[in-house]
């Protein structure tokens, strides 16, 4: 009997410590393997731009492996997207996989300007709120390549003659707190640093104390890119 209660209680803190574990690795989730696994490649620095309708190419040499650095074929202005539809279902599986606190990796915080300031940070982590998933149909996609001016069109044949034209179909979209956890005993000078490559990544708020905050309504995180 007192057998079947020793292995009956180590199997209870078992499923205790796997538990504990599984909510810690929910609680600090890559925000890109978090966007990987919902389908989405995600962009180096969320912001307004490429969203759905896009005309897009990678900035020059970074070539198109996520976390994805952009540059516009056409000026949005030219291309006349319609306004992009919501999508209900994706929309309710994106804000249940993103409505945690989720980490940044080394190398997306490198490629917002954080690279140098690395050492006096000990995490980043960042909260998302009203995540949407919008998109545009096909032929929404098809009519905004079809109505481009000659200079759009020349540049967008030249592209993708070489594989290299996309158009945005589909994107992530929501409002963001990012939170900076400075090391103890970081210099002023330092924590000067980080916030200036806060301000340089993402503008908008930018909230100064021990932990260090950015926040922005309405980014893309992570997109869907068709070839053209």
């Amino acid at each position: 009997m007192k057998r079947h209660a020793m292995l009956l209680l180590l199997c209870l803190m078992a499923t205790s410590c796997n538990t504990i574990g599984q909510q810690q690795a929910k609680e600090t989730a890559d925000l890109n393997s978090t966007l990987t696994a919902l389908g989405y490649d995600a962009v180096a620095l969320p912001s307004t731009a490429f969203g759905p309708g896009s005309l897009v190419t990678s900035a020059k040499g970074t070539g198109f492996s996520p976390p994805l650095k952009l540059t516009y074929l056409c000026r949005p202005d030219f291309t006349h997207a319609p306004p992009p539809i919501v999508d209900p279902a994706a929309t309710q599986t994106a804000s249940r996989s993103l409505s945690t606190s989720l980490s940044l990796d080394p190398g997306t915080l490198t490629k917002m300007g954080l690279g140098a300031s690395l050492n006096y940070v000990d995490s980043v982590t960042l909260e998302l709120t009203d995540v949407t998933v919008e998109q545009l149909a096909l032929d929404d996609l098809h009519h905004i390549r079809s109505t481009l001016g000659p200079d759009c069109q020349a540049i967008l044949a030249d592209f993708s003659s070489r594989s290299l034209a996309y158009q945005t179909q589909q994107a992530i979209r929501a409002d963001v707190t990012y939170s900076i956890q400075m090391k103890m005993g970081a210099s002023a000078e330092a924590k000067g640093l980080v916030l200036k490559a806060l301000l340089a990544a993402f503008g908008g708020s930018i909230q100064s104390n021990q932990e260090l905050s950015a926040s922005g309504k309405g980014l893309f995180y992570g997109l869907v890119l068709t070839k053209v």
